[in-house]
């Protein structure tokens, strides 16, 4: 990941923000954390705004080390083969990049296999996998409801079926991983936390744009509406969608109608942080000033972070997340049981809520742990 040199010290004026923290506009009267992390005014009463600060605190640090400690129960056998289902998106294919090198360390022999988003692709595509039966089979978005044939041949035929991406993992008797159900729970409250948290707690007005087409989008959501009543009883969640297929075209605009059209909305969340790119501009053309926080922030996300043009993101470490994947795989075709008990601690392993007091560490775009090569390379035996 890359993106342009960032701004490590930026004014509170720079962020939009009034001088004591609180904003003009549609927005009068809220407070919103300043970029020292400090709120001019304290909570509304009612608002557990020292649970949603406790609850984000973590997921504002940097992660230490790997989520695995252990070594590789045996050595890795060079004749292992992985297969990596990749369903053409700009993000997968990002991720296969990253699969293709946690394999070259690993020593294993890597198969790319272009699957499309379709039915009839998928099941097209993972018909040709049966044919090879893989060792170990990654599917990182793909759901296998698509594939639900070529699966059970799979297993019958003794391959190990690493599933992340999906959140329907437990209707195929499959172990729930990384960016499934259970994390997908996990960072929609991560969202809720942080709308109480970066409003101070004065904030009751929120707005979530879903992405449909995205199954973890809805799982996130829900979470966020179990969650946020425990922190503010009286706030209120609208919920607007946003095709996927806009997201790098009209999104921007999309947001912004949705604002002008509800100006009592004081901050907004989405599982897909791409939509802020360039949004500020946008606002500021509308003559309004609602800021946000989206998860999976990109590198000009970062930027944007650093330099006072967005709130707040929630960045993702794909790398880490192919790495991951691919150490799963590997310990389950080993035979050792892999179990995912605690995804909050996973999840900061893997993630870090981005504000102005921390994005200007990653002039590159977000890396979760910089070790993490090396550290990987001791566990696997390499």
């Amino acid at each position: 990941m890359s993106s342009a040199a960032v701004i490590a010290s930026i004014s509170l004026a720079a962020a939009g923000c009034a001088a004591d923290g609180a904003s003009d506009g549609p927005t009068a009267g809220v407070t919103y954390r300043d970029a020292s992390g400090n709120c001019a005014a304290p909570p509304l009463a009612g608002v557990d705004f020292g649970a949603a600060q406790a609850f984000l605190k973590p997921f504002e640090q940097k992660a230490t080390g790997l989520l695995v400690t252990k070594p590789l129960p045996q050595p890795i056998n060079p004749g292992t083969t992985v297969a990596y289902l990749d369903n053409g998106s700009a993000v997968s294919g990002l991720i296969w990049g990253f699969m293709e090198a946690a394999g070259k360390t690993a020593g294993v022999t890597m198969q790319r296999v272009a699957t499309g988003t379709n039915a009839q692709s998928i099941n097209t595509a993972l018909s040709s996998v049966v044919e090879t039966a893989p060792d170990i089979l990654v599917a990182a978005a793909t759901d296998a409801t698509f594939f639900q044939d070529q699966l059970k041949a799979l297993e019958a035929a003794g391959t190990t079926v690493v599933y992340a991406g999906s959140t329907n993992a437990e209707d195929f008797g499959l172990l729930d991983s990384f960016s499934g159900h259970g994390a997908s729970i996990e960072n929609g409250k991560v969202l809720a936390a942080s709308a109480v948290n970066f409003t101070c707690g004065t904030g009751t007005e929120f707005v979530f744009y879903n992405v449909p087409e995205f199954t973890f989008s809805q799982v996130q959501l829900e979470a966020i509406r179990e969650y946020l009543p425990t922190l503010c009883p009286e706030c209120k969640l609208r919920v607007a969608e946003i095709p996927v297929a806009t997201m790098d075209t009209t999104a921007g605009d999309a947001i912004v109608s949705d604002l002008q059209a509800h100006p009592e909305t004081q901050y907004f969340m989405t599982v897909a942080d791409q939509m802020q790119i360039g949004l500020k501009a946008k606002q500021e053309l509308a003559g309004i000033n609602v800021p946000g926080i989206g998860h999976s922030s990109l590198p000009p996300n970062v930027e944007q972070i650093a330099s006072g043009l967005q709130s707040a993101g929630y960045a993702a470490d794909y790398n880490m997340y192919a790495w991951l994947l691919m150490d799963e795989g590997l310990r389950r075709h080993m035979g050792e049981t892999v179990t995912y008990d605690d995804w909050a601690n996973a999840t900061q392993h893997m993630s870090r809520v981005l504000t102005a007091q921390n994005a200007g560490e990653y002039p590159h775009g977000f890396v979760a742990y910089p070790n993490m090569v090396e550290d990987f390379k001791k566990l696997w035996g390499k």
